[in-house]
């Protein structure tokens, strides 16, 4: 894209946004004010070799490289290799186990919510709100680091199986959560459905 020499429209990047993030989406935006005119994605390559990896791997073993294709969503990532391979030889899970995979794949869903409403909220000059949605991430945090052992990289499910059940006392963690959780959604939305620079972004 070509720069506007004569200064009628703005050409912005989106992303990477950390010099560690080699090869995730980027977008080139030409701005007519707060309009965007056009916009050319450069996808990247976030996949940095996986599938050649993986082909001198186990299955199992390959579940810690699907955490790293999304940091945000790792047991989304990993729940869908599970069941990816599970498909292919046959395999039935328990019921249970489908019980703690979605409940584990939608904390990790929100917590990958959060970071987007958070930078979002900053984006437009609104602090308290992105330290009420990382707030409520790290709550969620604590709740996956308490089942696996580990908050970014999780490698959370096995082909068959989970890495580890619940422990004593998890689920009244989790009742909690979902019991307050809602009310800072609310007032999340109540701060920037009545911010006018947010609407009128």
């Amino acid at each position: 894209m070509e720069p506007d020499l004569e200064g009628e429209h703005m050409l912005i990047n989106i992303g990477p946004q950390h010099p560690a993030t080699h090869g995730v989406l980027r977008l080139v935006l030409e701005l007519d004010g707060e309009t965007v005119v056009r916009c050319i994605p450069h996808l990247g390559y976030l996949h940095c070799g996986f599938e050649k990896i993986g082909e001198y791997r186990q299955y199992n073993q390959i579940i810690c490289w699907t955490d790293r294709e999304d940091y945000l969503n790792s047991i989304g990532n990993n729940v869908a290799f599970a069941l990816g391979a599970e498909r292919l030889f046959g395999i039935e899970i328990t019921a249970r186990c489908t019980v703690l995979r979605v409940i584990a794949a939608e904390l990790s869903r929100i917590m990958s919510h959060l970071v987007w409403l958070g930078t979002t909220c900053i984006d437009i000059g609104a602090f308290t709100p992105f330290l009420w949605a990382f707030q409520q991430r790290e709550r969620i945090y604590r709740m996956i680091e308490k089942w696996v052992g580990a908050r970014l990289t999780t490698t959370a499910t096995r082909v068959g199986g989970m890495a580890a059940d619940i422990p004593s006392g998890w689920t009244d963690d989790l009742r909690y959560f979902l019991k307050t959780f809602p009310n800072t959604v609310d007032e999340i939305d109540r701060m920037l459905t009545r911010n006018a620079i947010w609407v009128g972004r």
